[in-house]
């Protein structure tokens, strides 16, 4: 499990305009992130350029007809789920600047690691890791009746099941 420590690193951004994050990424293993079957070609090829951890749910990594947006700081990788759309993406831009380290702090601690949320019939994850913002979203064809989207069990089973299938520093 890598660690990244990066508080000093955003007290330098508390009056900072909106950007992309330069974070200092460790060295990775590529022992560790290496499949044992490779992943289907629309994911490597759609990903080869992003310069952030690219994480999607397990079940999915060899969907192959998967749809993939991204650019060096940004993906979304979307797939078909019977009735529904699975979305997850990746963002290292922020838009927000930060007047002084007291709101800064309570920015901190009021941001959970992860929230669950369901809007306007779309169950929603948001969490953040190593100073990146993501998103995983199901959207279902029938919002108000499929459980899918009516309830947290599986966006938090996804959730859980996430593995990082690239990406670079």
């Amino acid at each position: 499990m890598r660690r990244l420590l990066i508080i000093p690193f955003l007290f330098s951004l508390l009056n900072a305009d909106s950007g992309i994050l330069d974070i200092k990424w460790p060295k990775p293993n590529l022992k560790h992130q290496k499949p044992s079957t490779p992943y289907p070609k629309v994911l490597t090829k759609g990903i080869k350029d992003v310069k952030l951890p690219v994480y999607i749910p397990n079940s999915y990594a060899y969907i192959k007809n998967m749809i993939v947006v991204a650019d060096k700081n940004f993906y979304t990788i979307s797939f078909p789920f019977k009735g529904a759309t699975v979305t997850i993406s990746g963002d290292r831009t922020y838009q927000e600047s930060v007047s002084n380290k007291q709101e800064f702090n309570a920015i901190l601690k009021a941001t959970p690691p992860v929230s669950f949320e369901q809007e306007e019939g779309i169950m929603t994850a948001e969490f953040n890791r190593n100073g990146v913002n993501y998103s995983m979203e199901i959207e279902c064809d029938k919002p108000q009746t499929d459980e899918r989207c009516t309830d947290t069990k599986l966006i938090k089973e996804l959730y859980n099941h996430l593995i990082m299938v690239g990406g670079r520093p």
